[in-house]
Protein backbone atom coordinates (compact mmCIF):
# COMPACT_ATOMS: atom_id res chain seq x y z
CA UNK A 1 0.00 0.00 0.00
CA UNK A 2 1.43 3.37 -1.02
CA UNK A 3 0.35 5.02 2.22
CA UNK A 4 2.60 2.68 4.18
CA UNK A 5 5.43 3.26 1.72
CA UNK A 6 5.15 7.02 2.09
CA UNK A 7 5.22 6.90 5.87
CA UNK A 8 8.26 4.64 5.89
CA UNK A 9 10.75 7.19 4.53
CA UNK A 10 10.10 10.15 6.83
CA UNK A 11 13.19 10.02 9.08
CA UNK A 12 14.44 13.53 9.73
CA UNK A 13 17.13 13.83 12.42
CA UNK A 14 17.33 17.42 13.60
CA UNK A 15 18.33 19.53 16.60
CA UNK A 16 15.69 20.76 19.01
CA UNK A 17 14.58 24.09 17.60
CA UNK A 18 11.23 25.65 16.82
CA UNK A 19 12.15 25.78 13.14
CA UNK A 20 10.38 24.12 10.23
CA UNK A 21 12.41 22.39 7.55
CA UNK A 22 11.10 21.42 4.12
CA UNK A 23 12.44 18.47 2.16
CA UNK A 24 11.39 17.38 -1.34
CA UNK A 25 11.77 13.79 -2.50
CA UNK A 26 11.04 11.79 -5.64
CA UNK A 27 10.14 8.09 -5.73
CA UNK A 28 11.27 5.89 -8.62
CA UNK A 29 10.51 2.26 -9.45
CA UNK A 30 12.55 0.49 -12.13
CA UNK A 31 14.02 3.88 -13.02
CA UNK A 32 10.62 5.50 -13.59
CA UNK A 33 9.38 8.33 -11.37
CA UNK A 34 6.10 7.30 -9.72
CA UNK A 35 5.61 9.78 -6.90
CA UNK A 36 6.80 13.01 -5.31
CA UNK A 37 6.66 14.05 -1.67
CA UNK A 38 7.04 17.17 0.43
CA UNK A 39 8.02 16.77 4.08
CA UNK A 40 7.55 19.59 6.59
CA UNK A 41 9.04 19.05 10.03
CA UNK A 42 9.55 20.95 13.25
CA UNK A 43 11.60 18.42 15.25
CA UNK A 44 10.98 19.83 18.71
CA UNK A 45 12.89 18.88 21.82
CA UNK A 46 12.77 19.55 25.58
CA UNK A 47 9.78 21.79 26.14
CA UNK A 48 9.24 22.17 22.39
CA UNK A 49 6.50 20.05 20.70
CA UNK A 50 7.32 18.29 17.44
CA UNK A 51 5.32 18.34 14.22
CA UNK A 52 5.80 16.42 11.01
CA UNK A 53 3.65 16.38 7.87
CA UNK A 54 3.98 14.63 4.53
CA UNK A 55 2.20 15.43 1.27
CA UNK A 56 2.55 12.96 -1.57
CA UNK A 57 1.27 12.92 -5.13
CA UNK A 58 1.59 10.28 -7.84
CA UNK A 59 3.57 11.12 -10.95
CA UNK A 60 4.02 9.52 -14.34
CA UNK A 61 2.62 6.01 -14.77
CA UNK A 62 1.38 5.95 -11.17
CA UNK A 63 -1.32 8.48 -12.04
CA UNK A 64 -3.06 5.72 -14.00
CA UNK A 65 -3.68 3.85 -10.74
CA UNK A 66 -3.75 6.60 -8.10
CA UNK A 67 -5.23 10.08 -8.08
CA UNK A 68 -5.21 12.99 -5.67
CA UNK A 69 -2.99 13.79 -2.73
CA UNK A 70 -2.15 11.87 0.43
CA UNK A 71 -1.57 13.99 3.54
CA UNK A 72 -0.33 12.64 6.88
CA UNK A 73 0.28 14.76 9.97
CA UNK A 74 1.58 13.97 13.46
CA UNK A 75 2.31 16.10 16.49
CA UNK A 76 3.43 15.37 20.01
CA UNK A 77 6.05 15.97 22.70
CA UNK A 78 9.29 14.37 23.81
CA UNK A 79 9.77 12.41 27.00
CA UNK A 80 13.51 12.01 27.18
CA UNK A 81 14.55 10.29 23.96
CA UNK A 82 11.09 8.94 23.19
CA UNK A 83 8.36 10.73 21.24
CA UNK A 84 4.89 10.80 22.78
CA UNK A 85 2.32 11.44 20.04
CA UNK A 86 -0.72 13.51 20.84
CA UNK A 87 -2.47 13.52 17.47
CA UNK A 88 -2.16 11.76 14.14
CA UNK A 89 -4.33 12.27 11.09
CA UNK A 90 -4.21 11.19 7.48
CA UNK A 91 -6.45 11.67 4.47
CA UNK A 92 -6.35 10.70 0.83
CA UNK A 93 -7.76 8.38 -1.76
CA UNK A 94 -7.17 4.71 -2.44
CA UNK A 95 -8.35 3.58 -5.87
CA UNK A 96 -10.89 6.39 -5.97
CA UNK A 97 -12.25 5.83 -2.45
CA UNK A 98 -11.63 8.50 0.22
CA UNK A 99 -9.83 7.35 3.37
CA UNK A 100 -9.54 9.32 6.60
CA UNK A 101 -7.96 8.48 9.94
CA UNK A 102 -7.77 10.53 13.12
CA UNK A 103 -6.05 9.17 16.23
CA UNK A 104 -5.83 10.92 19.59
CA UNK A 105 -3.46 9.78 22.33
CA UNK A 106 -4.02 9.84 26.08
CA UNK A 107 -1.38 10.99 28.55
CA UNK A 108 -0.53 7.31 29.12
CA UNK A 109 0.17 6.81 25.40
CA UNK A 110 -2.96 4.85 24.52
CA UNK A 111 -4.37 5.70 21.07
CA UNK A 112 -8.06 6.34 20.57
CA UNK A 113 -9.72 6.21 17.16
CA UNK A 114 -11.80 9.32 16.51
CA UNK A 115 -12.22 8.86 12.75
CA UNK A 116 -11.75 5.79 10.58
CA UNK A 117 -13.20 5.91 7.07
CA UNK A 118 -14.13 3.47 5.78
CA UNK A 119 -14.89 1.90 9.13
CA UNK A 120 -14.00 -1.57 7.84
CA UNK A 121 -12.13 -2.07 4.60
CA UNK A 122 -11.76 -5.87 4.89
CA UNK A 123 -11.87 -8.69 7.44
CA UNK A 124 -8.75 -8.68 9.62
CA UNK A 125 -7.28 -10.55 12.55
CA UNK A 126 -8.12 -8.87 15.89
CA UNK A 127 -5.78 -6.43 17.61
CA UNK A 128 -5.42 -7.13 21.35
CA UNK A 129 -6.35 -3.94 23.26
CA UNK A 130 -3.48 -4.50 25.70
CA UNK A 131 -1.00 -4.23 22.80
CA UNK A 132 -1.96 -0.64 21.93
CA UNK A 133 -0.64 1.47 24.86
CA UNK A 134 2.83 2.71 23.98
CA UNK A 135 2.36 2.21 20.25
CA UNK A 136 3.28 5.08 17.94
CA UNK A 137 1.98 6.46 14.70
CA UNK A 138 4.36 5.87 11.79
CA UNK A 139 5.74 9.42 11.64
CA UNK A 140 6.50 9.54 15.37
CA UNK A 141 8.16 6.12 15.12
CA UNK A 142 10.46 7.45 12.45
CA UNK A 143 11.38 10.38 14.68
CA UNK A 144 12.40 7.81 17.27
CA UNK A 145 14.88 6.37 14.79
CA UNK A 146 16.06 9.87 13.83
CA UNK A 147 16.78 10.64 17.48
CA UNK A 148 18.84 7.45 17.76
CA UNK A 149 20.86 8.40 14.69
CA UNK A 150 21.45 11.95 15.90
CA UNK A 151 22.47 10.99 19.41
CA UNK A 152 24.43 7.79 18.80
CA UNK A 153 25.25 7.57 15.09
CA UNK A 154 23.51 4.20 15.08
CA UNK A 155 20.02 2.88 14.41
CA UNK A 156 19.21 0.41 17.17
CA UNK A 157 15.57 0.80 18.18
CA UNK A 158 12.25 -1.01 18.25
CA UNK A 159 8.73 0.35 17.95
CA UNK A 160 5.15 -0.70 17.32
CA UNK A 161 3.00 1.28 14.89
CA UNK A 162 -0.78 1.46 15.04
CA UNK A 163 -2.60 3.12 12.13
CA UNK A 164 -6.20 2.45 13.17
CA UNK A 165 -6.38 -0.91 11.38
CA UNK A 166 -3.00 -2.61 11.70
CA UNK A 167 -0.33 -3.15 14.33
CA UNK A 168 3.17 -3.33 12.86
CA UNK A 169 6.45 -4.06 14.62
CA UNK A 170 9.58 -2.25 13.48
CA UNK A 171 13.06 -3.60 14.25
CA UNK A 172 15.77 -1.04 13.44
CA UNK A 173 19.46 -1.91 13.14
CA UNK A 174 22.65 -0.43 11.70
CA UNK A 175 24.13 -1.87 8.51
CA UNK A 176 27.89 -1.78 9.26
CA UNK A 177 28.95 -2.61 5.70
CA UNK A 178 26.90 0.15 4.10
CA UNK A 179 27.94 2.57 6.83
CA UNK A 180 31.61 1.89 6.10
CA UNK A 181 31.03 2.34 2.36
CA UNK A 182 29.31 5.71 2.93
CA UNK A 183 32.19 7.22 4.88
CA UNK A 184 30.71 6.60 8.33
CA UNK A 185 27.25 8.06 7.79
CA UNK A 186 24.67 5.66 9.27
CA UNK A 187 22.67 3.33 7.08
CA UNK A 188 19.62 1.97 8.87
CA UNK A 189 17.93 -1.34 8.13
CA UNK A 190 14.21 -1.36 8.94
CA UNK A 191 12.45 -4.71 9.17
CA UNK A 192 8.69 -4.28 9.44
CA UNK A 193 6.29 -7.08 10.29
CA UNK A 194 2.51 -6.92 10.53
CA UNK A 195 1.58 -8.62 13.80
CA UNK A 196 -2.16 -7.88 14.11
CA UNK A 197 -4.88 -6.54 11.87
CA UNK A 198 -3.70 -8.90 9.13
CA UNK A 199 -6.16 -9.13 6.20
CA UNK A 200 -7.74 -12.58 6.19
CA UNK A 201 -7.72 -12.61 2.39
CA UNK A 202 -4.04 -11.57 2.23
CA UNK A 203 -2.12 -13.57 4.84
CA UNK A 204 1.08 -12.86 2.89
CA UNK A 205 0.95 -9.33 4.30
CA UNK A 206 2.35 -10.79 7.53
CA UNK A 207 5.67 -11.56 5.82
CA UNK A 208 8.48 -9.22 6.95
CA UNK A 209 9.57 -6.40 4.64
CA UNK A 210 13.05 -4.86 4.63
CA UNK A 211 13.95 -1.25 3.80
CA UNK A 212 17.22 0.69 4.08
CA UNK A 213 17.67 4.39 4.90
CA UNK A 214 20.94 6.15 4.02
CA UNK A 215 21.60 9.26 6.10
CA UNK A 216 23.88 12.14 5.19
CA UNK A 217 24.35 15.89 5.38
CA UNK A 218 22.67 18.03 2.72
CA UNK A 219 24.55 20.83 0.97
CA UNK A 220 22.88 23.53 3.07
CA UNK A 221 25.35 23.99 5.97
CA UNK A 222 22.88 24.43 8.84
CA UNK A 223 20.43 21.77 7.66
CA UNK A 224 19.82 18.72 9.89
CA UNK A 225 21.02 15.25 9.06
CA UNK A 226 18.30 13.71 6.90
CA UNK A 227 17.90 10.72 4.56
CA UNK A 228 19.63 11.33 1.27
CA UNK A 229 18.34 8.07 -0.17
CA UNK A 230 15.92 5.34 0.88
CA UNK A 231 15.39 1.84 -0.52
CA UNK A 232 11.78 0.96 0.24
CA UNK A 233 10.43 -2.55 0.11
CA UNK A 234 7.13 -2.74 -1.79
CA UNK A 235 5.06 -5.81 -2.59
CA UNK A 236 3.57 -4.15 -5.66
CA UNK A 237 6.46 -2.13 -7.14
CA UNK A 238 9.57 -4.04 -6.10
CA UNK A 239 12.25 -1.87 -4.48
CA UNK A 240 11.39 1.81 -4.63
CA UNK A 241 14.20 4.35 -4.56
CA UNK A 242 13.47 7.60 -2.70
CA UNK A 243 15.95 10.42 -3.38
CA UNK A 244 16.25 13.82 -1.71
CA UNK A 245 16.00 16.62 -4.29
CA UNK A 246 16.27 19.71 -2.09
CA UNK A 247 15.96 20.91 1.48
CA UNK A 248 15.16 24.38 2.75
CA UNK A 249 14.54 26.17 6.01
CA UNK A 250 11.16 27.74 6.71
CA UNK A 251 9.97 30.36 9.13
CA UNK A 252 9.87 29.53 12.88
Amino acid sequence: MLQRIVLGFVLLAAPAKAVTWHADYVFTAAGVTVMEARVDISPGGPGVPYMIETRTRPRGLATIFFRGEQVSHSEGVWQGARPLPRLHRSSGNWRGSPRRTLLEYSASGAPRILTLEPAQDRERTPIPPEALPGSLDALSAMLLLARQVRDTGRCEARAQIFDGRRLTRLDLTTDPVRQADSGGQPSCVIESRLVAGIPLDRPEDAQPARSVVHFGNPVQPDAPMIPLRVELASRWWGTIQVVLMQVSRGAP
